[in-house]
């Protein structure tokens, strides 16, 4: 074997095994195969010509090669993971999120800190938690409250407070609902989801006669359709202030003690990038400020 003929996945999975002590814990935490965690170590043993693993019945032990080949692998790892660390920032949001709440704290951010690089990830809140917990992610933006149990070493961290309303156009507002007496609402709601359940829980327990016309998952594409005069939508006041500002909007006043969201972090308490913390602060910092 020459010195270019190195698959890493190899020794990738070789490390997750000895990492966490066998095949079964390896596969779960990097979400990698047993049998091709199996695989890969049996071709690296075969390709080094050295037994890596002690096999006793369902158990695992390094060998002598293996301890060492796996306080190598460490050491590489770790000057890896510092040098990323001091380069890179991994942050995870939705678009909605990304628009209305990070641009300032992203500004500022990359002026103090301009050698660094941000990359982000726009994706589901499920999935986000997951890039997390397999550190892809350092930190996630996101809506809270949210309905996920998250490990010790994971902190949430509420840093803001994200107002809803009930808004229409203000055609649909002068010409439909100020001249019905009788008015049943016809609501543009998010799709399926806890955000919605607890939405129609609020109309019902405040008597309001409503009817779903449109269940959508997308703040863009409501803010569209609420402009253009078909229904009434639930959307976050920061989302829909120039429309309302401009007089396209119009919030309806009769609803009372909205629900609100927050807007929270969630990132690894044991994460020791220093990045990580100038940008929450960052963060934290530009949010409090546009709201005052």
């Amino acid at each position: 074997m020459n010195n270019f003929d190195v698959n890493l996945n190899l020794y990738r999975s070789f490390y997750y095994v000895a990492k966490y002590g066998g095949f079964t814990k390896a596969s779960k935490n990097a979400n990698i195969s047993q049998s091709s965690l199996s695989s890969n170590v049996k071709n690296l043993e075969d390709q080094l010509g050295k037994k890596l693993f002690k096999r006793e019945k369902v158990d695992i032990y390094l060998a002598n090669y293996g301890k060492d080949l796996f306080l190598r692998l460490e050491e590489i790892k770790n000057i890896l993971d510092d040098e990323l660390i001091n380069n890179e920032l991994k942050i995870g949001c939705t678009r909605f999120i990304a628009d209305n709440y990070l641009s300032d704290s992203v500004s500022e951010f990359k002026r103090a800190n301009n050698n660094v690089k941000l990359s982000f990830t726009f994706a589901n809140a499920t999935d986000m938690f997951q890039m997390l917990k397999k550190e892809e992610l350092d930190i996630v933006v996101c809506r809270y409250p949210m309905f996920f149990k998250f490990e010790n070493h994971v902190k949430v961290e509420k840093i803001a407070d994200a107002e809803n309303v009930f808004v229409c156009s203000k055609k649909f507002y002068e010409e439909i609902y100020q001249n019905n007496d009788n008015f049943v609402y016809p609501m543009i709601l998010p799709g399926s989801s806890e955000k919605r359940r607890n939405i129609e829980q609020y109309l019902v327990d405040n008597g309001i006669n409503y009817s779903v016309e449109i269940e959508i998952p997308n703040s863009t594409l409501l803010k569209k359709l609420i402009i253009n005069n078909v229904g009434i939508g639930y959307i976050n006041k920061r989302f829909i202030e120039e429309e309302v500002e401009s007089g396209t909007v119009v919030i309806i006043n009769d609803f009372k003690n909205i629900p609100t969201d927050s807007i929270s972090i969630v990132y690894n308490s044991k994460n020791k990038n220093n990045l990580l913390i100038k940008y929450i602060d960052s963060l934290k910092n530009t949010i409090k400020n546009s709201d005052n």
